[in-house]
């Protein structure tokens, strides 16, 4: 059987984003693909049994991209994201039994992201850019010069923000008006929460005088109905993903501390709304909990926490009590990276890939989706093989060699090394992995992925990468080196 090719990424897919019902019976997630021809990403929303007695369904026609299903309240819609009417994601809501007609709420100059149900399912809060007038203007050689008066201007992905900062909305979801903007102003907001009670939404943002010259992100409060946002947490570290407790008295999220004094590994705090008081549950564990790219925020499971962590090379999914009173406990672990995750009572469904199978979901061991065996049955995709290197101080560097497709032993084959630079995040053993490809007109190679210290997964102690020896120093080398 054949290893994979360069034109295989054109056959990727993968199942994401997944988000369990109400009543804990189905779970929505999106399923991705790529169209060739158009060089664009496709995707539709899909429908699965949590409890695998039926198989899944799709629900959306994913023409273009079906994205980011949110369940309402009730069980009885679903909210998601889709460019089907033009260049930019826009919010619409479906029957969750389906079929029907997606009915559009929103028609905006840029895309509709973050998007969360009100608790009474009147309502959807999310996130959106806001073009000033030059930006609007998309031909750039017809636009004026922009001028810039902060550090912090444009970003990967997303282009200029100088000029089109991302603020919070809420939306009627019965349609009967526009879009109402709730928050103003240069600062970049995102991450929206609704309050339990439904009358304030939580967000995530830099509102300080010079928020474009640190790392500092708050998480801050404004009323549903519009007013001056407030400032909840203490501006001495970078906050992200708030998450409401079920009584409305806390909001967990996840947390950087410092400030210029990177890197520190991302903790899950707790912040007591009234008094102001934060909690720092994750201190005495030698792991980020703010896997990159982001994931989503912690989930309330009644007085417990689920959060993930990156794990020599893995991303797995902890819990533990939301007053700190025990040490965190792993549900999902193992060789594999964890990803989205939903639950309800009782039932915990997250997506996850090896290096040797695409993303699918599972409940527990149960897989609930197949997506993507028609590709990985039809091709050689070999396992990556751990090792540790040791610095000369001790330190410890997770590396991985993976093999040729039909390697046999005593054959030399070429060799790629895949240095991670740190230091935030780590190089995963399937993000390696899947960087080896067959090229045309040479002989496969093998690979050696290796993620520098520091690098989010490993201690914090030790800041900056160190460069690999060669093989010829072995006392670098720990085992399964040849």
């Amino acid at each position: 059987m054949a290893g994979m090719k360069p034109q295989d990424v054109y056959e990727l897919t993968g199942a994401a984003d997944p988000r369990v019902s109400p009543d804990g019976s189905t779970v929505a997630y999106a399923v991705w693909w790529i169209d060739a021809g158009a060089a664009e990403y496709r995707s539709a929303i899909w429908l699965a049994a949590t409890d695998g007695s039926s198989p899944p369904r799709q629900l959306t026609s994913g023409e273009k991209r079906d994205a980011a299903p949110r369940w309402s309240p009730d069980g009885t819609l679903l909210a998601f994201v889709s460019n089907r009417h033009g260049d930019h994601l826009q919010l619409h809501v479906i029957p969750a039994s389906g079929p029907g007609e997606p009915r559009r709420l929103t028609d905006l100059e840029e895309d509709v992201e973050h998007a969360e149900w009100s608790p009474d399912g009147t309502r959807l809060v999310f996130v959106s850019r806001v073009p000033d007038a030059s930006a609007q203007e998309k031909e750039e050689a017809k636009r004026g010069p922009r001028r810039i008066t902060r550090l912090q201007y444009k970003l990967d992905n997303v282009g200029w923000t100088t000029d089109r900062p991302s603020h919070l909305f809420v939306v009627e979801v019965a349609g009967s008006g526009r879009p109402r903007q709730l928050t103003f102003g240069e600062a970049e907001d995102a991450m929206p929460a609704w309050s339990p009670d439904g009358e304030t939404v939580a967000f995530v943002s830099a509102r300080h005088e010079d928020w474009d010259l640190t790392t500092i992100r708050d998480v801050y409060a404004v009323d549903a109905n519009g007013g001056e946002p407030e400032r909840l947490t203490a501006m001495d570290g970078a906050c992200a993903s708030p998450a409401w407790s079920p009584d409305g008295s806390r909001i967990a999220y996840q947390f950087v501390p410092g400030v210029f004094d990177e890197p520190r590994h991302g903790q899950i705090a707790a912040l007591d709304v009234k008094s102001r008081e934060r909690t720092v549950l994750t201190e005495a564990l030698d792991r980020t909990c703010s896997p990159y790219p982001p994931l989503r925020s912690p989930l309330w499971d009644g007085e417990s926490l689920v959060f993930s962590i990156e794990d020599g090379g893995n991303m797995h999914l902890l819990t533990m009590p939301a007053d700190g009173a025990a040490a965190p406990e792993v549900l999902v672990g193992g060789e594999q990276l964890a990803l989205e995750y939903d639950l309800r009572p009782g039932v915990l469904v997250h997506a996850a890939t090896t290096s040797t199978t695409l993303t699918e979901l599972y409940r527990g061991e149960r897989r609930l989706t197949e997506v993507g065996r028609t590709f990985t049955s039809a091709r050689e995709l070999s396992p990556p093989e751990r090792f540790t290197a040791l610095a000369p101080d001790g330190a410890e560097v997770d590396a991985w060699i993976v093999r040729p497709a039909g390697f046999e032993e005593g054959t030399r084959y070429p060799l790629v090394l895949n240095i991670h630079g740190g230091p935030y995040t780590s190089r995963t053993a399937i993000r390696g992995a899947r960087r080896v490809t067959e090229r045309p007109g040479r002989a496969p190679s093998g690979a050696r992925s290796t993620k520098a210290r520091g690098g989010g997964a490993s201690t914090s102690t030790t800041s900056w990468p160190l460069p690999m020896r060669s093989r010829s120093s072995t006392s670098w080398i720990r085992t399964g080196w040849r």
